[in-house]
């Protein structure tokens, strides 16, 4: 039985280039879950990605809190066939509680937050956005993953990551 890895991203902020660099990435990696942690910004963006969507790609998404037109994403991802969620949301896949969230505050406050949820929460993974900081720890057994931002200005580093959820184990890759 093949692994079961799945993409994760956030933070796009519209950056079409760097959104085409992370599904092509995960098209070669046979990646079929894409996790989107919000701050995709613009329904344009949801559009260029369901052209690019290749055979077996699901994407679910959560809002940020920079997210537009809400109402025009939510039509875009379930015209392409997937989901996007309010924040925070519990997503199993393949028997691992994925809790996904976005994030609030400050960049200390988002992690301290995906910190907590991670100690009190019965989940396998706390995944989250917002800092556009990478971020891999493990707490009380749990994985707590942030991709970076798939935008790339704020920091200087454009960043997704894959998961794989057999092991657990995250790993970061550069675009």
């Amino acid at each position: 039985m093949p692994k079961l890895i799945i993409g994760v991203m956030s933070d796009s902020h519209d950056n079409i280039h760097n959104v085409e660099k992370a599904l092509k990435a995960f098209r070669e990696m046979d990646i079929k879950l894409v996790i989107h942690l919000g701050d995709i910004i613009s329904p344009f963006i949801v559009r260029r990605m369901a052209e690019l969507k290749y055979e077996g790609l699901t994407i679910t998404a959560i809002y940020g809190n920079n997210d537009g037109d809400r109402v025009l994403l939510n039509k875009m991802f379930t015209s392409a066939g997937w989901r996007i969620l309010d924040s925070p949301a519990l997503e199993v896949v393949s028997g691992k509680k994925l809790l996904m969230m976005h994030g609030h505050g400050s960049i200390e406050y988002s992690r301290e937050l995906a910190y907590s949820l991670a100690r009190g929460m019965d989940v396998n993974a706390v995944l989250y956005g917002h800092t556009h900081q990478k971020d891999s720890k493990v707490i009380n057994d749990k994985v707590v993953l942030n991709p970076g931002e798939t935008y790339g200005h704020l920091t200087g580093s454009a960043t997704v990551a894959i998961l794989d959820l057999d092991e657990m184990k995250p790993k970061f890759i550069e675009l």
